[in-house]
């Protein structure tokens, strides 16, 4: 390969790789940064880890499915309501808590997520370097022949008589 094209090849290359350790890096912060919300959930959740949701809501969707579904009285109907309310209001106490377990979800899918993207990266600049190792080589090659070339031709030249050498010896 032609030097020039080598040279822009590796300056393609060191490009790339410099992106993809800056976005590493990227994904190195954003890391850091979930593990500590990460940590910073867990306290909150420890404690909250006995509040049962799922009851509630079972509780509110039955409820609701009666309302709609059967007709009462509106005593009846009023009694209805008023559990409905005790369960929202119930459902309120707990909303931080469903929030806080939804979060550290997502928290913790991120973390999975950008540490398998920092893999594949890795993969990606294994081969990079792989192949800008095998381009400095070849450079280095081509430099190296180059330069014994050169030598062969200065002791070649060394070795031929100018015509105005001939000329001096002649005269002597």
């Amino acid at each position: 390969m032609d030097e020039d094209v080598l040279k822009t090849r590796v300056e393609e290359l060191e490009k790339k790789k410099s992106e993809l350790i800056e976005h590493i890096k990227q994904l190195n912060r954003r890391i850091r940064y979930k593990k500590y919300e990460q940590k910073a959930l867990g306290p909150f959740l420890e404690q909250t880890k006995n509040v049962q949701i799922g009851p509630f809501r079972k509780q509110k969707r039955a409820l609701e499915f009666r309302i709609s579904t059967a007709a009462y009285t509106p005593k009846m109907e009023k009694e209805l309501i008023k559990q409905m309310r005790k369960i929202d209001e119930e459902l309120d106490k707990v909303k931080e808590v469903e929030r806080a377990r939804r979060k550290i979800r997502y928290v913790e899918q991120d973390i999975v997520h950008d540490e398998a993207e920092i893999v594949k990266i890795e993969t990606e600049l294994k081969v990079i370097r792989e192949e800008l190792k095998k381009h400095y080589d070849d450079m280095k090659n081509s430099r190296l022949s180059a330069r014994k070339n050169a030598a062969a031709q200065a002791r070649a030249d060394d070795d031929l008589v100018a015509l105005g050498d001939l000329a001096m010896i002649e005269k002597d």
